[in-house]
């Protein structure tokens, strides 16, 4: 004899409720990363000032109109696309410099994870540091709320290094020679350098002499020295 089904239980309104609104959040972040991702393809392909809404809105098959919800013009879509590049090498620097036992190998944590995030992504880094000098007057300009979410990328990155150098120097008794956050800042200042000096050659047939990991121990070794002078 065939027993009966046993009569599926309804989810509680709340849980229901909650159950929804996460499905909806997770449908809008996915469209929301499609559309970025649209976004920084076609501002490679044409630059700022060729790049529209309406392009990224048919690659993505959505209209302008429903293209305005996620972002409220073309230069808040774009901004966001450069902080996103900016915010995942700013954590990678974050946790790289969390792990390092001294000042030292804090600056070089600094300098190896700022040149492995943007490595495989020189276009992100275009994008990121160099659109503004390409660009002219078509840049992206950052508004007050922009730059006061950019802030707190450059403390991801600087503020745990001069936490270990200010630290050391304490223990020392010596005053720095170079003050710790600038020193930091040197230090993230030589990956920014040797990644401008990659993109530069990358498309031409003059690679530069020294590989990327020789530039990373020159660089590690003046920074360990300077840490101690």
């Amino acid at each position: 004899m065939t027993q009966p089904a046993t009569p599926r239980k309804k989810k509680p309104a709340k849980q229901a409720e909650a159950a929804r609104v996460a499905r909806r959040e997770r449908r809008r972040e996915s469209s929301r990363e499609e559309i970025l991702e649209a976004a920084r393809t076609i501002l490679l392909e044409r630059g700022i000032a060729g790049a529209t809404l309406e392009a990224v809105a048919q690659t993505v098959g959505m209209s302008k109109a429903a293209l305005y919800y996620y972002f409220p013009s073309k230069e808040a879509l774009f901004f966001e696309v450069m902080f996103g590049a900016v915010q995942r090498q700013a954590n990678a620097v974050h946790a790289a410099v969390g792990k390092a036992e001294t000042g030292g190998e804090a600056l070089t944590a600094v300098i190896r994870e700022s040149v492995a995030a943007f490595t495989p992504r020189m276009d992100d880094f275009r994008l990121a540091f160099l659109h503004g000098q390409v660009s002219g007057k078509s840049a992206v300009k950052l508004d007050a709320d922009q730059f006061a979410r950019i802030r707190p990328l450059n403390s991801l990155v600087l503020d745990l290094a001069t936490q270990k150098l200010t630290a050391e120097r304490k223990r020392s008794a010596k005053p720095p020679a170079v003050e710790p956050r600038l020193m930091a800042f040197l230090a993230y200042l030589s990956a920014i350098g040797m990644l401008t000096m990659k993109g530069m050659v990358e498309h031409l047939d003059d690679p530069l002499v020294w590989s990327d990991e020789q530039l990373i121990a020159g660089f590690s070794k003046v920074f360990a020295a300077a840490t101690k002078a």
